[in-house]
């Protein structure tokens, strides 16, 4: 394994973000949230679709695959990206959002996993994280904005006790990634969130 090969990689996909927003707030139909959990050497791949901005669960899918790649901080697109993409694919139409169980931008080379989906999918993604990967906190309140030299790649949310970090993929911008979000939070994570990873837990209990 060649770090710096892929490093290059991860370079050459983040050439490809665009920023600018594919969809209007009001022009979103459906969220699509993505979360993985392991079992032994199996990552569960799990995408549950809601309608927006009503929030109504309408469909549920799930991957099984062996994992291939070792567990190496700001390299999660490797070792869980396509397994992902395996799993959200089928539900993805026109006017849909994919929200992600890990960073976007906010990452040493603006190629976090949510980015990989989305460049990989051609489908608006927004990366969230519970703990903060890339980037300068600047601000005070429950809204603070994500900074690296200057650029704007994301926010930190305060919600419930809790805080999360919110960063596009590709194909929106840090502005309605953050109201997006806000208007489908959940207990401490965006509902599409929790609903993948609940399914998630779920499958890992009928297969242990």
């Amino acid at each position: 394994m060649n770090l710096e090969e892929l490093k290059k990689e991860q370079l050459k996909i983040a050439e490809r973000v665009d920023l600018r927003d594919r969809y209007r707030i009001e022009e979103v139909k459906f969220l699509i949230g993505v979360d993985q959990t392991f079992l032994k050497d199996k990552v569960i791949s799990c995408a549950v679709k809601f309608e927006f901005p009503l929030l109504k669960e309408l469909e549920k899918t799930f991957s099984v695959d062996e994992v291939t790649f070792p567990y190496i901080p700001t390299f999660l697109m490797f070792r869980e990206g396509e397994p992902a993409v395996k799993a959200v694919r089928n539900l993805i139409e026109d006017r849909t959002v994919i929200i992600v169980d890990g960073s976007g931008i906010a990452h040493p080379r603006r190629c976090g996993l949510a980015t990989y989906i989305a460049i990989k999918t051609d489908t608006p993604t927004i990366g969230i994280t519970k703990r903060k990967l890339f980037g300068d906190v600047v601000g005070e309140g429950e809204i603070r904005e994500l900074r690296s030299f200057n650029e704007l790649i994301g926010f930190s949310l305060k919600w419930k006790g809790s805080e999360i970090y919110i960063s596009p993929g590709s194909y929106i911008s840090p502005k309605t990634a953050l109201e997006i979000v806000k208007m489908c939070m959940g207990k401490k994570l965006p509902v599409p969130i929790e609903a993948a990873h609940n399914f998630g837990q779920e499958i890992k209990r009928r297969m242990a």
